[in-house]
């Protein structure tokens, strides 16, 4: 009965993990994933930990539904079939994301050499849509396999991004001073502004 559901993830994974490897490969963002971790050892491990348990319970149920099937949700088919939209859309904007970024992508959240202030595509209305796009594909996955271990791994990792990304804002003001600041008013942190200004 998961067949269908674990095929429609698959192929949103797989589409997406080709599309945006490109942009990784490109902007070399891999040579920044060792970089001093300006969150803290503490912060960068548990935040790694999160995204390695939520990607083993995902790849758990990938392969044998069964082995996760202690901590199911009883979510009704045709709202776990929402997900697959859900999750291809917030794909769709995690590349829309890393393409506008080009070379300034990283994997940490320190800046690089030559780094920009990048404003364009979604960056017009929303200060980490890979972000925000990540948190939308993982509401989709979630909704899709129905499973409580996996959602809770999710939740664990995307409330820890959150709690560092003001770190990873401090240090973009840094960078930019007033720049950033003023885009800082008219943009939202993960979701666009309501109101301008």
């Amino acid at each position: 009965m998961d067949v269908g559901y674990r095929i429609a993830l698959a192929i949103v994974a797989v589409a997406h993990g080709v599309f945006s490897r490109r942009y990784v490969r490109g902007a070399r963002a891999g040579a920044t994933l060792f970089k001093e971790r300006a969150e803290g050892r503490g912060l960068a491990a548990a935040t790694g930990a999160a995204y390695a348990a939520y990607c083993f319970t995902v790849l758990a149920f990938m392969i044998n539904p069964a082995w996760m099937g202690w901590s199911a949700l009883p979510i009704p088919p045709w709202l776990r079939w929402v997900g697959a939209p859900v999750m291809a859309a917030g794909a769709a904007l995690h590349i829309w994301g890393m393409h506008h970024l080009g070379k300034n992508l990283t994997i940490s959240i320190s800046t690089r050499a030559g780094h920009a202030l990048v404003t364009s595509g979604p960056f017009r209305w929303i200060r980490h849509p890979l972000y925000s796009g990540g948190m939308l594909e993982s509401v989709g996955v979630c909704l899709l396999l129905a499973n409580g271990a996996v959602s809770a791994c999710a939740l664990a990792f995307w409330l820890l991004i959150a709690w560092r990304t003001p770190l990873e804002e401090a240090i973009l003001e840094d960078a930019f001073g007033e720049r950033y600041r003023q885009y800082r008013g008219y943009t939202g942190r993960f979701l666009p502004r309501v109101t301008r200004g």
